[in-house]
């Protein structure tokens, strides 16, 4: 378990270090820029037997991204709980392996900026435009390498000190 949270905390910093000295913008995105958070979510998903602690750390980590990087209340909360939902429903269907995991957390970063778009034009705010159409394949490179290289790296690290997921 302690693996997991290691992990969680690492990528919900590794945000706030990209987007404070890569630079970028919604306008000027660069390739490194990727929500880190939820590339987490999607790794640690398959390593919980137990859904009721997966959904604290997902709320905890909604929670600490409203607050330190969106500063909304509850958007990214609901669009987490989304993601849960879908993976869920994905998860029935494939098998887990480095080319999946891919695949998934393309989508749930995918769902995550058009999601974003949804709600935030719904509310009449203006950060996201027809930019996100430039962003969403901007993110697809970091996105691989940071999924790849994590999905190995906790695989690895996961199997040699536990045998079980976490009930």
């Amino acid at each position: 378990m302690s693996t997991i949270i290691v992990y969680t905390i690492v990528s919900f910093l590794l945000d706030g270090l990209v987007s404070n000295f890569i630079s970028g913008s919604i306008h000027n995105s660069s390739m490194f820029n990727t929500i880190y958070s939820v590339i987490a979510l999607v790794i640690i998903y398959n390593y919980f037997d137990n859904n009721s602690k997966f959904l604290k750390i997902l709320f905890v980590l909604g929670i600490l991204f409203d607050i330190v990087y969106t500063n909304t209340f509850l958007l990214n909360i609901f669009i987490f709980i989304v993601i849960y939902i879908i993976l869920g429903m994905i998860n029935n269907y494939i098998p887990n392996n480095i080319f999946t995991i891919n695949v998934k957390t393309l989508l749930a970063v995918f769902i995550y900026h058009i999601l974003s778009y949804i709600i935030l034009s719904i509310a009449n705010y203006d950060s996201y435009s027809y930019i996100l159409l430039m962003v969403l394949p901007r993110s697809v490179i970091m996105t691989i390498i940071y999924t790849s290289f994590s999905y190995i790296m906790i695989k690895k690290i996961y199997f040699k000190r536990y045998t079980k997921k976490i009930k």
